[in-house]
């Protein structure tokens, strides 16, 4: 056993999150189940925020495609979508088709920026 991690007997082991002491099995780490939640819930409340931030851009980037779609376009210029606020560094996936053309996905939308930056886009078959 590692001697960093091993807990002589006589001394006392702490919540990390309050510091009550604690008592019961040995790798035993919070004192209660709040203690716990508070020590995660503050680990995790960047990746939490981040999550939520890319989310929303993705969201937004679905939303100004449906809208143009529903107008009847199935391509735009790309400064177009771009004075819309559209986020070109997002999206939920990437492949590469035939002759190299690249196809980015943001949910159920699909969409190619060919080399004169007029951007196509339609809707998949996946109606999530």
């Amino acid at each position: 056993m590692n001697s960093e991690n091993h807990v002589h007997k006589n001394e006392k082991r702490l919540c990390i999150e309050c510091g009550t002491e604690l008592f019961g099995r040995s790798d035993k780490k919070f004192c209660c189940d709040m203690c716990r939640n508070i020590y995660n819930n503050r680990r995790y409340s960047y990746n939490d925020s981040e999550r939520k931030r890319i989310n929303s851009i993705l969201a937004k980037n679905k939303r100004i495609l449906e809208l143009f779609i529903r107008l009847g376009y199935s391509n735009l210029k790309r400064n177009k979508l771009e004075e819309e606020h559209f986020n070109f560094q997002y999206f939920t996936s990437i492949k590469k088709r035939r002759f190299g053309k690249i196809y980015f996905y943001c949910y159920n939308f699909l969409y190619h920026i060919n080399n004169k930056d007029i951007v196509y886009f339609s809707k998949t078959g996946n109606n999530s």
